[in-house]
């Protein structure tokens, strides 16, 4: 997938392949792609060095748990059309936060995540994966699926508007597999069982789903 962008919308401007977009740390570039994409960007904290998140006041008693990767406010605001590069410029190092609606995030931890992907991969399913240092994992699937692992212990499904998730280059989020080109998003049943398998495993004592 090549996408282009230009000074003024709609224009040329090549950007390059995706997924080296992607892989890369240029903030506004990434924002970009994803616009292109479709997906709704809006903007996050700052994780700024020595300080932490700028959630934070001087007289926080208390670190934030996701610096920099979190949206401004509790509900996500996404940028219209236009206002992406002097948003991302006006805060150098921002977060890329987007609303879960062109996909289900399935958020696990980390270890089973990366155990997900093996097995996924091996089947030869494609599941864009993103990591949050070596805490958790969020697998995106079709949208509107995700209901067919809610309730299934250890994970979270985020789905819908009111529900977001931070996108690289966030502080501390990696694409460990980035979007496919011409490669449609999972259904959430597909990805179940293999899902299913690692949670059996992890603990073979927990009541099964």
């Amino acid at each position: 997938m090549t996408i282009t962008y230009g000074s003024t919308a709609d224009t040329g401007g090549d950007m390059g392949d995706i997924l080296h977009v992607l892989h890369g740390r240029d903030t506004i570039e990434c924002a970009t792609a994803y616009d292109r994409l479709g997906w709704p960007v809006a903007i996050g904290h700052r994780h700024r060095t020595g300080s932490g998140c700028t959630c934070r006041t001087a007289d926080s008693k208390a670190p934030c748990v996701t610096p920099g990767a979190h949206p401004l406010e509790a509900a996500v605001k996404p940028l219209a059309r236009g206002e992406l590069t002097a948003a991302f410029e006006s805060a150098p190092g921002a977060g890329v936060i987007v609303p879960c609606t062109n996909w289900d995030a399935l958020v696990v931890a980390h270890p089973i995540g990366m155990a997900v992907m093996v097995r996924a991969d091996a089947a030869g399913l494609h599941v864009p994966c993103l990591t949050s240092g070596h805490t958790t994992a969020t697998l995106l699937v079709a949208p509107g699926t995700g209901e067919v692992l809610t309730g299934c212990p250890n994970v979270e499904v985020r789905s819908g508007p009111g529900a977001w998730v931070a996108l690289p280059p966030s502080y501390g989020v990696r694409w460990d597999t980035a979007p496919a080109e011409n490669t449609p998003l999972p259904a959430a049943r597909s990805v179940r069982p293999h899902l299913a398998q690692v949670l059996k495993l992890a603990s073979a004592d927990r009541a099964q789903w």
